[in-house]
């Protein structure tokens, strides 16, 4: 076996060969060998650069299809927000309409049931595992097309502020506001059996409520729905009811401007991907 020993190790490798061609002045040799090292220094990296970059692509390929993935469960959260909204604007107006004849209370058997509805509120949530793990890990940058990056970059951003403007509404204005007045006017806020609401969750919960109670259970009587029609307290549960219907109708226009910039941002990557 050849060590430093041998002769001809030194010129058998390649650091040796070079200070043996400058040692004997063959300038020829060592620039030969020199461009050698070079150009093979060179392609290892260019083949490593490449490899890394496919590598890259793949990736940013496949955070696409989560993000569209993702973005789809934001438009279905945002049909089914609408949806909810919807019912309760229709439950308040007709609440509102009722409450607004000569004698509220020949309307108890209605107005009841609706008041009850609108208790309820849904939590919406518009966000994406995908987004924030990218943004987390630093692999945002890994989507090429800054103009889709900067697009994603806001279309979640818009996201985060409808989902907390409906929250802190649902929050401040319905939980702390108008169910405590539903509570403390003497109203059960307890809807039919058989009422149907957009969320099979509050389904379940209304039908457990009936079933814990048994077949015998019949709902106490609202007492502030059969007032006199000259009471004030008609006046008050207007007010509150118009109150509701406002909170409803501005959930119902943040979800829906979520589905436009929904609809334009799968566009976006729809069209990125299908040019790859």
């Amino acid at each position: 076996m050849s060590n430093e020993n041998t002769p001809g190790y030194e010129q058998a490798s390649l650091v040796g060969r070079l200070t043996s061609g400058l040692a004997n002045r063959r300038f020829g040799f060592f620039f030969a060998e020199l461009v050698l090292v070079i150009v093979g220094v060179l392609g290892a990296l260019a083949v490593d650069g490449w490899i890394s970059d496919a590598r890259d692509r793949r990736t940013e390929t496949t955070y696409l299809e989560l993000l569209a993935r993702d973005i789809e469960g934001i438009r279905n959260q945002g049909n089914l927000q609408i949806e909810f909204e919807k019912e309760r604007i229709v439950a308040a107006a007709k609440v509102y309409a009722a409450l607004s004849v000569p004698d509220p209370s020949t309307k108890y058997e209605e107005v009841g049931p609706d008041l009850a509805l609108l208790i309820a509120r849904r939590t919406l949530r518009l966000t994406s595992a995908t987004y924030d793990q990218m943004v987390s890990s630093g692999h945002l940058q890994l989507i090429r097309n800054h103009e889709l990056r900067n697009n994603i970059v806001r279309f979640f951003d818009e996201m985060d502020r409808n989902e907390r403007i409906i929250d802190n509404n649902n929050r401040e204005l319905v939980d702390d506001v108008f169910t405590p007045f539903i509570m403390r006017a003497g109203i059960t806020g307890l809807k039919p059996a058989r009422t149907l609401e957009a969320t099979d969750t509050l389904n379940r919960a209304n039908a457990l409520v009936y079933e814990s109670l048994g077949e015998t259970f019949v709902p106490p009587v609202d007492r502030v729905l059969q007032a006199p029609a000259d009471a004030d307290s008609w006046n008050d549960i207007r007010r509150n009811v118009l109150f509701r219907l406002r909170i409803a109708a501005t959930g119902q226009a943040l979800a829906e401007r979520a589905l436009e910039h929904t609809a334009d941002i799968q566009d976006e990557i729809a069209a990125e991907l299908d040019g790859r």
